[in-house]
């Protein structure tokens, strides 16, 4: 695709390591098998400015789950068990190991709301939030129990006030104008999902696919994950990433893909 600029550069973190069920991940495939996937953010460097995509799980919840957040998330208790964090593994000291501080980024693309790409929201108050719509809607009163489990106060009281920006998006959206860095939503996993491709200078297009699919086994069996808000509209989404990854040669990574994962230099290198 022909723009006008690229990115510089996309920079990999890891928030966590959350070990779920695979046939959760994958619906119906390997019952029983635990999984360990990542749950990365990402950091895209800009000319005019700085994208983080996602922000990760929050080092809070999973240490005191029943006090996180104004009522608590009690049922998170048990779950967070399988979940291996620790301080050095938050955004703000992982940017700040790449040289970057909170006040830095200029931009949050929210792929979702879930607790495990929303757990940090609070550590930039100075950015401007971009979340689709239908997700701020449906993270206020999810009626899927599944989904509700996802949701939490403590993550997402921030995007409810007035001291933050939040922009909703209801459809594709070029973040600084040049066609280098746009968002478009790709709903299923959740209501409001999104996902986010960059144009990069030696690496061509990329798509960060978030959870269109937890794993690219389930991208390219067309098998979403089993709690997906809708697995219809998850399965044209996949559909729509390899639309993207057709029309512009695109390298697509999967959020919690651990192969995807480690095709990522790590910091403080970035993805070129």
């Amino acid at each position: 695709m022909d723009v006008d600029t690229t990115a510089d550069g996309i920079y990999r973190f890891n928030s966590a390591d959350w070990t779920l069920d695979y046939s959760m991940m994958v619906q119906l495939q390997r019952p029983g098998e635990p999984y360990a996937g990542p749950c990365p953010f990402y950091l895209v460097d800009h000319p005019e400015g700085t994208v983080l995509f996602d922000t990760g799980v929050s080092y809070e919840m999973v240490q005191d789950p029943e006090s996180y957040g104004q009522h608590g998330a009690p049922h998170m208790t048990d779950f967070v068990q399988t979940c291996d964090i620790d301080e050095s593994r938050t955004p703000v000291a992982q940017l700040a190991d790449v040289g970057y501080d909170p006040g830095d980024v200029d931009y949050v693309v929210m792929s979702h709301l879930h607790t495990d790409h929303a757990g940090n929201v609070s550590a930039f108050p100075d950015a401007e939030f971009l979340v689709h719509e239908d997700e701020l809607e449906y993270a206020m009163w999810p009626t899927a129990t599944a989904q509700r489990l996802f949701y939490l106060d403590g993550d997402l009281a921030p995007l409810r006030s007035h001291e933050y920006d939040v922009t909703a998006l209801t459809g594709r959206h070029d973040v600084f104008g040049d066609g280098s860095v746009e968002v478009f939503p790709t709903p299923g996993h959740s209501p409001g999902h999104q996902s986010l491709r960059v144009e990069l200078p030696e690496s061509g297009t990329v798509v960060l696919a978030g959870d269109v699919a937890n794993l690219r086994a389930g991208y390219e069996a067309e098998l979403p994950a089993a709690f997906s808000w809708s697995l219809d509209e998850a399965t044209h989404s996949i559909r729509a990433v390899r639309r993207e990854e057709e029309q512009h040669d695109a390298d697509v990574f999967f959020h919690h893909d651990q192969e995807d994962g480690a095709r990522f230099p790590d910091p403080p290198e970035k993805l070129q």
